[in-house]
């Protein structure tokens, strides 16, 4: 079979180890029993349940983005301060990130999950009723640093429940949920923000920009609901030496999949893995610190080191230029679509857009109605992101993770050149739109990331490539939108070169079948030795 967890074991097949003993039952390995529970209902359910948590991090951290103009009419938020307000969630997701690879590592990836989902929930209410600037800074932060669990562990908690013929692709599907983030968010904008309300709430003054926060809350109350009926992934509790629970998990899986009781399950006993971390063998701070150093150290061993800078300096570039983009993708539709702007190179617009004007032209919104049609573009884009993602999920295993990748990076190059001489501003949309999507790789690399890392840290592995993807994102939301004003050209030629190198970088990512072939090699006299 194509399965690399089915491998002859011929003593097994004579009676379990010669001497005419009576026979033993057969010890699967955890590939070849995932795969004997098949895809059902369970794993629908699962993919549902992960993508609401991954749209609940998608739809917090976009959330302040769209409620910028209002914040800073009531809370008299200066410019200094607003951009602090847009990177805080992103700050508080790098400096958690790290932490929460190594909580799902250790406590598991379904409790971590409640734990983060729940607190986020905390601090998100609190920030929907700031009474100033600062207060909903530091909420917002919270929110990103609680929440940062929900964007990485999702990856290991819906990849660990499928065998090698449904991972990839489930995980890719995992990322549509993105996308709707970015339909769900501006959707609910348009119905709230432009509305006027009346009264007061906790002795606050009631603005729409409140009512949203806590609208958008429904997204992680779903998802609370949905992780209280998952199990923890058979692949951790088989890590951490508990291959009686595993094999109990696994029943459950086949009977929701395949509607049989789950003793029909033909899996009895599971060959044992070992390496997981447990927090039950921390008594001190000194405890902590080791077993942490002791789960981030396999990540840049020598076998491993060149593949995580890569995949790292990769999601770092990626999601700065996206974020970069995205952040002041509002604006530039404003300036785009002013009659002045009409058939107008991009560089000329941009580069005609002075802080001082900007700033003027921020200042009357204060007294201005929501301006939804920049909305509506955004919703657009959201669905042709999840269109795309579609594709990704049903062409991947054809294709190639690696293939993909520097396929959408050409495209973007080629954007990149147009962009120089576009002056239709349905085509400047279009282009600037592909260029910002280059942010959808991240899914591909996450999900090369997450067959390339052991179950034993491959949550911590995750996290921290996420959180160098997010920092890549704070600072491309910081540094890219002065340099389009100020040296649009200089610019769009530096992401074209930094794009190019990104997609000779890509072609070195690791394949999961060479790293199969070799850990298989690696473990079969450990068969051998385990069979006699």
């Amino acid at each position: 079979m194509d399965n690399n967890g089915y491998v002859i074991d011929c003593a097994e097949m004579n009676g379990g180890g010669g001497g005419g003993g009576k026979p033993t039952q057969r010890e699967y390995s955890f590939e070849e029993a995932i795969s004997m529970t098949g895809v059902g209902r369970f794993h629908y359910k699962l993919l549902l349940i992960c993508g609401l948590c991954f749209m609940a991090v998608m739809v917090e951290i976009m959330g302040v983005s769209l409620i910028m103009p209002l914040v800073k009419c009531e809370l008299q938020a200066t410019l200094e301060q607003q951009g602090i307000l847009a990177s805080s969630a992103f700050l508080g997701v790098v400096l958690s990130s790290h932490a929460m690879g190594f909580l799902a590592d250790t406590m598991g990836r379904v409790v971590l999950l409640r734990y983060a989902l729940a607190l986020s929930l905390l601090s998100s209410i609190v920030s929907a009723f700031a009474v100033n600037i600062w207060m909903l800074i530091v909420f917002r932060f919270l929110t990103g640093f609680f929440i940062s669990g929900g964007q990485a562990c999702v990856f290991s908690l819906c990849g660990e429940f499928h065998g090698q013929q449904s991972r990839v692709r489930h995980v890719t599907l995992l990322s549509c949920f993105m996308c709707l983030a970015m339909i769900f968010a501006p959707a609910v904008a348009i119905g709230i923000l432009p509305l006027q309300f009346e009264g007061t709430l906790l002795g606050l003054e009631l603005y729409s920009w409140r009512i949203f926060l806590l609208t958008d809350l429904t997204i992680i109350l779903l998802a609370l609901l949905g992780l209280c009926t998952l199990p923890e992934t058979p692949k951790y509790q088989l890590v951490q030496g508990q291959p009686e629970l595993a094999l109990e998990t696994m029943r459950r899986i086949y009977a929701e999949n395949s509607g049989l009781p789950a003793s029909a399950y033909p899996v009895q006993r599971l060959a044992l893995q070992s390496g997981g971390a447990s927090l039950s063998s921390v008594h001190g701070f000194v405890d902590a610190v080791r077993l942490i150093w002791q789960q981030t150290v396999p990540l840049f061993k020598r076998c491993r080191l060149a593949h995580t800078l890569n995949i790292c300096f990769i999601q770092f570039a990626i999601y700065g230029i996206a974020q970069g983009i995205f952040m002041w993708f509002p604006t530039i539709l404003n300036a785009l679509s002013t009659p002045q702007a009409q058939h107008q190179l991009l560089c000329t617009v941009l580069e005609g857009m002075s802080p001082n004007k900007t700033e003027a032209a921020a200042d009357q919104l204060c007294t201005a109605q929501v301006d939804t049609s920049t909305y509506q573009v955004m919703i657009i884009i959201g669905a042709f992101f999840t269109l795309l993602y579609l594709v990704f999920a049903y062409t991947i295993d054809y294709l190639g993770k690696r293939n993909l990748l520097m396929a959408w990076m050409v495209l973007t190059m080629i954007c990149l050149v147009a962009l120089h001489w576009m002056h239709q501003f349905a085509l400047l949309v279009i282009g600037i739109t592909i260029v910002m999507a280059i942010g959808n790789c991240g899914g591909l690399v996450s999900t090369i990331a997450m067959e390339f890392y052991p179950t034993q840290f491959n949550a911590m592995g995750l996290c921290f490539i996420m959180m160098v993807g997010r920092l890549g994102a704070v600072v491309g939301s910081n540094i890219l939108g002065p340099l389009l004003l100020n040296s649009c050209d200089v610019t769009f030629w530096a992401l074209l070169g930094v794009v190019v190198a990104l997609c000779c970088m890509s072609y070195f990512l690791p394949d999961q079948w060479t790293w199969r072939s070799r850990s298989k090699a690696n473990e079969k006299p450990q068969l051998t030795l385990s069979g006699k």
